[in-house]
């Protein structure tokens, strides 16, 4: 079974643990992958480093699928038995040329597109059921899409107490402190101001601070706004760090991880599936989360984490407080880790393996 992994991009900010899901796809002894994907930035390095044939290919005009027939070209030289997409132009592209060599067409659908890039795809693949109610909703029959969610590595982000006390002791911050972790780009849709706003008025006796890691053009506005509620009470209490390109030093010394994104009309969100909820379970953390996107797919209330009513300060202000009042909890802990282990790459590539064979041993479409 030779399999065509095409996205459209030439960077990925999830190209790791795409990568590694398709090496484990890879294990089957009868699967051949290529990945094809633009030439420049990074993701061609990253792909070649890992040991994949790499196509490629910068459409000749990405908005016009018939015109760019050098993907028709790539088609005919490797003679795949499935095409799997990511992302709306490549899905597009591939469901024209694709289905006129009667070669079915796999689309994961990562976000909420336009459903017009996925008219000619065979089958849809939904990380989320937020993601799937919005294929639905652009017309696309339920037999045509399926739920799979994106994975990580679990084993890779398994707690690590040396280093929890080696990176907590380096930041000042003792075992009686419970550290709230959030992170992410610094955009309204992300919710970070509103965590600063429900984080200034959490009453309880147990110490605690948050960190939020990340960058973004709202970077100076949350600066000013954490100096607005906690200058004069304690200036402290909420620290920034950088972007990180590896998360796992923070995820391993926080004790409660927060996903404040939601819904803003004009600016984006909610998330269609966070892998940072998966890193963040995977690494034995509850996590408080607004109830949209994908996150009540990962998130059960009271299980391994808490929810709140989207964009509402005092909703997740609540979540927050019961938080605080229930941690630390070993039990909550273990269950983060046990939902997690569900989405490891394993699972999901055998997820994936069922799809595939699914068209093949026919393979082409009839």
């Amino acid at each position: 079974m030779k399999i065509l992994h095409y996205v459209d991009e030439n960077m990925l900010s999830w190209s790791r643990p795409w990568l590694q899901l398709l090496e484990e796809i890879g294990k089957k002894e009868d699967v051949e992958q290529a990945i094809l994907c633009r030439p420049g930035g990074t993701l061609k390095r990253q792909a070649e480093e890992a040991g994949f044939k790499v196509f490629a290919y910068k459409p000749a005009a990405a908005w016009c699928p018939p015109l760019c027939r050098g993907f028709k070209e790539i088609l005919e030289d490797f003679k795949p038995d499935i095409v799997h997409t990511r992302l709306s132009t490549a899905s597009a592209i591939a469901g024209y040329w694709a289905t006129k060599a009667r070669i079915p067409v796999v689309s994961t659908v990562d976000k909420y597109p336009k459903g017009k890039y996925y008219v000619n795809s065979s089958l849809l693949v939904a990380p989320s059921r937020a993601v799937a109610r919005h294929m639905k909703d652009q017309g696309f029959g339920g037999e045509k899409i399926v739920i799979i969610a994106n994975p990580i590595r679990v084993a890779d982000y398994a707690p690590k107490e040396e280093e929890r006390t080696r990176f907590r002791s380096a930041e000042g911050i003792d075992e009686n402190t419970l550290v709230l972790l959030a992170m992410g780009r610094f955009v309204a849709w992300k919710g970070f101001d509103l965590l600063i706003e429900a984080t200034a008025s959490l009453k309880t006796d147990k110490p605690f601070c948050l960190w939020i890691v990340g960058d973004g053009p709202m970077r100076e506005d949350l600066l000013q706004k954490t100096k607005r509620h906690f200058a004069e009470t304690d200036p402290g209490k909420v620290r920034f760090f950088p972007f990180a390109e590896d998360v796992r030093p923070y995820l391993w010394a926080a004790d409660l991880f927060v996903q404040p994104s939601f819904y803003v009309p004009g600016s984006g969100g909610p998330e269609g599936f966070s892998l940072a909820l998966v890193e963040a379970l995977a690494a034995g953390l509850p996590a408080v989360a607004f109830d949209c996107g994908g996150a009540p797919d990962i998130v059960k209330e009271g299980v391994n984490g808490w929810l709140a009513e989207p964009g509402n300060v005092n909703s997740l202000r609540g979540a927050l407080q019961r938080a605080l009042n229930h941690l630390p909890d070993g039990k909550m802990r273990a269950q983060a880790m046990q939902k997690a282990a569900k989405l490891d790459v394993s699972c999901v590539a055998a997820s994936y393996l069922e799809v595939y064979q699914s068209f093949y041993p026919l393979g082409r479409l009839t």
